[in-house]
This record gives structure tokens, C-alpha cells and sequence, in this order.
């Protein structure tokens, strides 16, 4: 079945700067195999050498982290969206004084267009926003979204946007101490 993959800046030069791919699998653990036999040295940077994921990889499937679902074993199906998302710093046990940075691609439908969501997230949560590229027309829109602070507060202003009903695909996190 063919999924669509989004591959992380820093994976991207064994996708040959290829941002999104599409993979024939059952699973995620099939998806996982197929990416190595055709992006050579992508498993082992996803999986450690007993082939576990590694710790600090998240992957999605259409906005669900895979550690809620069935990991490896997770189904996929024709269409769907998988995210791989790995920390590109950091990777210490949480402390206090951390700060996340989260980019997501966020997709408006027609009647939330006019509404100034991404002003409201930034002034409900401790998060800046910051709007790294966007298409808006008066019936569509969608904006890549950079969200910086606390790791927390960075995942309840992800959750705020879905709440307000605009869909939230992650594209790549970035922890900073």
C-alpha cells in the first residue's frame, strides 16, 4: 500500500533532498525496512542495533504518534501520511530550563480562515509563533508553523490548534537546552 513519507531536513541527504516519498508497506516496521533497502543508512539512524526505534525518533501516522498505536506493528493503509520526526539536539532527561522547538504544517478549513488562530495560540500558551512559510486565499490556507518554549507548553498549543479545528501535521522538532 502507498504511503506518503515526510522526511526531516537532517534525513534528507539519503532521500536525495527528497522532502516527501512515497513507500509501498503494511506496517510501519515494513515502511521502516523498505526506506533502508532504498535509502541506504536511513534504518540506522531511525533504529538502534536491536532495530528498536530509537528513543528520541517519533513517527506519525496521520497526526498519531505510533507509541500510542501498535509501534512497528502499526497498520498502514493506502493514503496515509506517515511523519518521521526526529530530535535534532539535546536528547538529556527533561529539566526545567528546557525549550522546544516544534515545526508543524497546519491546514485551515474554509471557515476558520479569517480567524487570527495563530495570534490566539501564541497569547493562551507560553509558545512564540513563528510563521516560517504560508499560502492563504480567501477560501484555503495553510501555514508551516514554528512553535518555540517549553516542551509542555509547545504540545498543549498543538493540541490547542486541532481543538480549534485547523488539521496539525508535525514536520520536525528541535530541542534546545
Amino acid at each position: 500500500m502507498a504511503v506518503k513519507v515526510r522526511i526531516p531536513s537532517p534525513l534528507r541527504k539519503l532521500t536525495q533532498g527528497l522532502g516527501e516519498v512515497e513507500i509501498l508497506s503494511n506496517n510501519v516496521g515494513d515502511l521502516i525496512e523498505t526506506l533502508e533497502k532504498t535509502y541506504p543508512g536511513m534504518k540506522e539512524r531511525i533504529c538502534d542495533e536491536d532495530g528498536n526505534l530509537r528513543r528520541f525518533v517519533n513517527i506519525y501516522i496521520n497526526q498519531e504518534d505510533i507509541r500510542f498505536l501498535k509501534g512497528k506493528d502499526t497498520p498502514l493503509k493506502e493514503g496515509d501520511e506517515v511523519s518521521i520526526i526526529p530530535a535534532i539536539a539535546g536528547g538529556a532527561e527533561a529539566k526545567s530550563s528546557r525549550v522546544t522547538s516544534l515545526r508543524v504544517h497546519i491546514t485551515f478549513p474554509e471557515d476558520k480562515i479569517k480567524e487570527p488562530i495563530i495570534y490566539l495560540i501564541g497569547k493562551e500558551y507560553k509558545v512564540i509563533t513563528n510563521i516560517r512559510k504560508a499560502d492563504v486565499t480567501e477560501k484555503t490556507g495553510w501555514v508551516d508553523l514554528e512553535l518555540t518554549g517549553d516542551p509542555h507548553e509547545v504540545e498543549q498549543a498543538v493540541a490547542g490548534l486541532k481543538k480549534k479545528g485547523v488539521k496539525v501535521d508535525p514536520i520536525e522538532r528541535n530541542i534546545i537546552e
